[in-house]
């Protein structure tokens, strides 16, 4: 066995799950729970960024406003999704800074944690890239949702596997602290995701 060697960002990131339910609905400030309700399965990014936000000691909002304030700002797009760069932007709402990332690595995502930069990447749900979707319809891509990561791990040097935080529509499959092994998020990691920082990217950052 070769040295192992785990890092996770020293700061607390709390797990929020996207679920919204007739027990919750209240707690999380939406008007009504068909309004939550509707929203269980769109929510991944703005549960995402709220762990992020906590985790920098900012006191996100709850559920339901922080998606009204999302929307509002353009940061979803009906059919498509909550959009990377109306994340960064919302994040700015609250002294944080984002910047969406494209076409990246995995050891460019190991590169932002090592400079204290917690991210959201898009993902396949539940780290199912490449496998058969459950209604026959083809198999999962690699992307889909979105997710916070905070850690990683390294055995004599190489990747191994990152940690993050799962939120989901679905009790069963809402996981923190979740240690991904470097070939499930290499299935599914889409190469794109969102650093945040308290402080502004700097020209050594681009």
């Amino acid at each position: 066995m070769g040295e192992k060697k785990q890092v996770r960002l020293p700061m607390d990131f709390p797990f929020y799950t996207q679920q919204m339910t007739r027990e919750n609905w209240e707690r999380e400030q939406f008007p009504s729970f068909q309004e939550a309700d509707s929203w269980t399965f769109r929510s991944c990014g703005i549960a995402s960024l709220r762990m992020v936000l906590d985790g920098f000691g900012k006191n996100a909002e709850r559920h339901g406003p922080m998606i009204e304030k999302g929307v509002a700002a353009g940061a979803y797009k009906e059919g498509v999704g909550w959009i990377h760069w109306g994340l960064a932007k919302l994040a700015a709402e609250y002294g944080i800074y984002g910047e969406a990332l494209r076409e990246k690595t995995a050891e460019d995502l190991k590169q932002e944690l090592d400079k204290r930069h917690p991210c959201i990447i898009s993902i396949a749900p539940f780290f199912q890239g490449g496998k058969p979707k459950p209604d026959g319809s083809g198999v999962y891509g690699k992307s889909g949702h979105l997710i916070p990561v905070f850690g990683y791990e390294t055995e004599d040097g190489e990747l191994t596997a990152f940690l993050v935080h799962h939120p989901s529509a679905f009790a069963e499959k809402n996981k923190p602290n979740w240690w991904v092994p470097m070939e499930d998020f290499l299935a599914s990691f889409s190469g794109n995701f969102i650093r945040f920082s308290t402080e502004a990217f700097s020209e050594e950052d681009k």
